[in-house]
């Protein structure tokens, strides 16, 4: 059996690599392969002995972010193989939110294609299950894949992108009544009601004002979409 590190009272593992990278892109660091090594208490060249590349480790980490999202469906619904089919797309999306929003520094790479090739086709097979008991099958199925990962998973990077950016450049947004003015200069004020103007303004802060009426009309337009094409 090989030595233990000194300061370490267990082998390194790969697991516990992607759970510390992802523990460290948490707390604000897009860590390199030496900062990885410092933290777990190893040498560089140990970490390599698992991972080929800084790249692997990272789609380690996103592979742990779907894991959490996963078991998370499943026990909202149960197996979701058998769950109502609008049920299971409605939690997968609702919980890819949240669980993005959580672990909102890592989401840039939410599309990396996880390292476990039983995890994607896993997760393939459960859209195609669910997308087929919810009407839509073949080149249809696929449409509407499309349609709803471009949605939920867009919706999850660009708000995950809002709170990633109010850390960095402080949440400060211009408000209705600023931005009126600017219309006003610019000479568009008329070019629509302020009723719709100060609606669409306010949707600008949803994320931070009201974090619970963002994920109420997130539900509401992936049920929408999801609902149209039950309908075909």
């Amino acid at each position: 059996m090989t030595r233990l590190a000194a300061g370490r009272t267990t082998h390194l593992e790969p697991e516990e690599i992607a759970r510390e990278t992802l523990r460290l892109f948490d707390e604000g660091s897009d860590p390199s392969i030496r900062q990885l090594a410092s933290a777990l208490n190893v040498t560089p060249s140990a970490i390599y002995h698992h991972f080929d590349s800084r790249a692997e480790i990272v789609q380690a980490a996103v592979e742990l972010v779907w894991t959490e999202i996963l078991a998370e469906t499943t026990v909202a619904v149960g197996n979701p193989f058998e769950a109502e089919p609008l049920e299971v797309l409605l939690t997968v999306g609702l919980n890819a939110r949240r669980a993005f929003l959580r672990h909102f520094r890592i989401t840039p790479y939410m599309a990396a294609i996880p390292r476990s090739g039983e995890l994607s086709a896993g997760g393939m097979s459960l859209f195609a299950n669910v997308f087929e008991r919810l009407g839509v099958s073949g080149a249809e199925a696929g449409n509407a894949f499309h349609y709803f990962a471009s949605y939920c998973f867009g919706n999850a990077l660009y708000a995950a992108s809002r709170l990633g950016a109010n850390q960095e450049l402080g949440p400060e947004h211009p408000s209705h009544e600023q931005l009126e003015v600017f219309r006003r200069n610019a000479g568009i004020e008329g070019t629509s009601s302020e009723d719709t103007r100060a609606a669409l303004d306010a949707v600008l802060d949803l994320s931070e004002m009201d974090p619970e009426r963002d994920e109420e009309l997130f539900v509401m337009g992936m049920r929408q979409i999801l609902e149209g094409f039950a309908k075909v």
